[in-house]
């Protein structure tokens, strides 16, 4: 293996590394926890045959709870683990919603999607009770959308007569839009293996005086992508102080190769984990460096 003794400046950095490394013990026992995360979000529109009908059968009830149980059995771990959690408040699970046709005044096509609304709440929240879930869960997870102007999308309400509309089928629904949740991110002791992976990808054989010639990038990318969610992001970030400065330190071009590659590997890591947790893009290439915007 090549080894070289290091510049002082460089020596000191390494030092500093290993001696914040001890002294960050602490930062282990207030590493976050996996967070709820929404892995995949399912709608289903149930339509109406006549105005102003908000009436559903038992086939009809039936047919909703056997498309809406497995999604939510699926869930469960995850609303059970978090219904109680500030930190990582549920996002709402399920939102419900409805549509009226173009024909009759705002007023009259509100009451009608409300009813629809309430109907096909009604059903849910049967569901849910008969899977075990008490009330103040369900509310929790459960949201009613309607926002609805109620204009057709080809009618100019302001000039046509609304109540000689014709009626359009795709106009009268209720919907169920469903966020699957699942449960992501390290624990302690996954940060702390990323941590030590990151460590030995720069540090020949944990001798403060020498280092690699060349940091093994392709380690540090492997150890970077494991995070999976922006809670992940913010636990690396403290251990390892700084993770913009970090990865900047670790990954530099020289005059023989060219880290564009690795660089852009760890921005579509750490975006797709922050993804994950309902962020936005928290990372971009400034020239041959990483901005990493964390809150």
């Amino acid at each position: 293996m090549n080894k070289f003794i290091i510049s002082e400046s460089e020596k000191q950095r390494i030092l500093n590394m290993h001696k914040s490394s001890s002294s960050r013990h602490y930062l282990r026992e207030a590493t976050m926890a996996p967070e709820p995360v929404i892995t995949n979000s399912m709608t289903v529109k149930i339509f109406f045959t006549k105005d102003g009908e908000y009436n559903l059968d038992t086939t009809d009830i039936s047919t909703i709870k056997d498309w809406l149980r497995p999604l939510v059995k699926s869930s469960l771990p995850t609303i059970e683990k978090f219904y109680k959690d500030t930190t990582y408040p549920l996002p709402k699970f399920i939102t419900i919603g409805a549509g009226t046709t173009s024909k009759g005044s705002y007023s009259a096509n509100k009451v009608v999607a409300q009813n629809r609304i309430g109907v096909v709440s009604g059903i849910v929240f049967s569901l849910l009770k008969e899977m075990g879930i008490n009330d103040e869960v369900i509310y929790k997870i459960i949201t009613t959308n309607s926002d609805y102007t109620y204009n057709p999308t080809n009618l100019d309400a302001n000039f046509y007569d609304r109540t000689k509309a014709k009626s359009q089928d795709k106009e009268r629904f209720a919907y169920i839009t469903v966020k699957q949740l699942t449960t992501k991110g390290l624990s302690q002791d996954q940060i702390t293996g990323v941590e030590h992976g990151l460590e030995d990808a720069i540090d020949a054989n944990g001798n403060p005086l020498f280092v690699n010639l060349d940091p093994d990038e392709t380690e540090i990318v492997k150890q970077i992508c494991k995070l999976k969610t922006y809670s992940d992001i913010t636990d690396l970030n403290k251990r390892v102080g700084n993770l913009q400065k970090w990865v900047n330190d670790s990954i530099t071009d020289e005059v023989f190769w060219d880290d564009s590659k690795e660089r852009n590997q760890i921005m579509g890591c750490l975006n797709t984990a922050a993804k994950n947790s309902g962020k936005g893009k928290i990372v971009t290439i400034v020239g041959d460096k990483l901005v990493i915007i964390l809150q």
